[in-house]
């Protein structure tokens, strides 16, 4: 048994406990249809993803036991330029064609394409969300040295948020879209020192959590965003884990979505430098929470409740005590 002992003075104080690692657990290794998976979305209990560049436009529904690939669906007027992520809402599903790593695109967009016609032809057509940055007034080649690439990108309420992969400064930037096709200019909307570059992005409603993988260096780490307000991700308590993988499963963590439960499937695609050959690989994080008897009738304010990684102590700054003691026990 482990004692944390936290004295708090009178002032106004918020204390995050932030947990160092979260352990996944293996799957799989994935069909060699998707080595560069880049994208994962779970639906009806159906595991969906899509390659990066270079790739026909098409998704692939996998087993999600063996990683095998059960039915492809193309989408009959896109093309992939460079597909980075994937996301949904109760009706549609929107594919990310924004991977920039030069800094040179002028054709970011989002497909469109609505689940009853994923579930039921194998050729879809999607309406198209294109867009800018606002920030971005230089559009000559800076490979892997740009702040508009992005790789990242999750829907909550009524609009689509994306999360910039900043190669240089590790920061990502949060930029929010509307639904519905059309051509939108975007401003930054908040940043994030994410200590190294997003890759995936998933939004639990349930838990009104975000979850943001991505990786530094040889070092795969995960965000989790919570109790924030409306669109606003970065608002709430944020913390950090280094991603703990099996061994044996690739390091290029790309993808997460949350299938329920607060577990998650995460995908790497191959990765292939040196000596090391890493398949592409899908992996789980099962969220285990501890409780806390929430506290009643006073200024002291616990939350997310129920919490693990991150708990949040916040003090009124009228609260008339000198100084305080808690104690916590795991």
């Amino acid at each position: 048994m482990i004692k944390y002992i936290l004295s708090i003075f009178f002032f106004p104080l918020t204390l995050n406990l932030t947990a160092q690692t979260c352990t996944l657990d293996s799957v799989t290794t994935l069909s060699a249809d998707v080595l560069e998976t880049s994208g994962l979305i779970y639906f009806d209990g159906k595991l969906v993803t899509h390659n990066d560049s270079g790739d026909n436009p098409n998704l692939y529904e996998l087993d999600a036991t063996t990683g095998v690939v059960t039915r492809t669906v193309s989408i009959n007027n896109a093309s992939n330029v460079d597909w980075e992520d994937i996301a949904q809402d109760d009706n549609n599903i929107y594919i990310g064609d924004f991977g920039n790593n030069n800094g040179t695109r002028g054709d970011l967009k989002i497909y469109v394409i609505s689940k009853a016609d994923f579930n039921s032809q194998t050729s879809v057509t999607a309406d198209t969300i294109k867009f800018q940055y606002s920030e971005q007034i230089d559009f000559t080649s800076h490979p892997k040295d740009t702040d508009f690439d992005c790789e990242a990108m999750t829907v909550v309420n009524d609009s689509i948020l994306l999360f910039t992969k900043n190669w240089v400064n590790e920061k990502t930037n949060l930029y929010k879209l509307p639904l519905l096709p059309g051509f939108y200019t975007v401003s930054i909307s908040d940043s994030l020192d994410a200590q190294g570059t997003v890759t995936g992005a998933t939004y639990n409603a349930e838990k009104n959590t975000i979850f943001l993988v991505g990786y530094q260096s040889a070092n795969p780490f995960m965000w989790g965003l919570a109790q924030f307000s409306g669109t606003d991700a970065f608002s709430g308590a944020n913390s950090r884990c280094n991603l703990v993988q099996p061994a044996g499963t690739s390091i290029q963590i790309e993808a997460i979505t949350s299938i329920g439960n607060d577990s998650y499937y995460i995908s790497s695609e191959d990765f292939n430098y040196g000596n090391f050959n890493l398949p592409s690989s899908l992996s789980i994080f099962r969220k285990a929470y501890t409780s806390i008897k929430e506290t009643e009738k006073t200024k002291t304010i616990l939350y997310p409740n129920p919490a693990k990684d991150i708990l949040n102590i916040r003090i009124d700054s009228n609260l008339k005590l000198n100084s305080t003691s808690i104690k916590m026990v795991t």
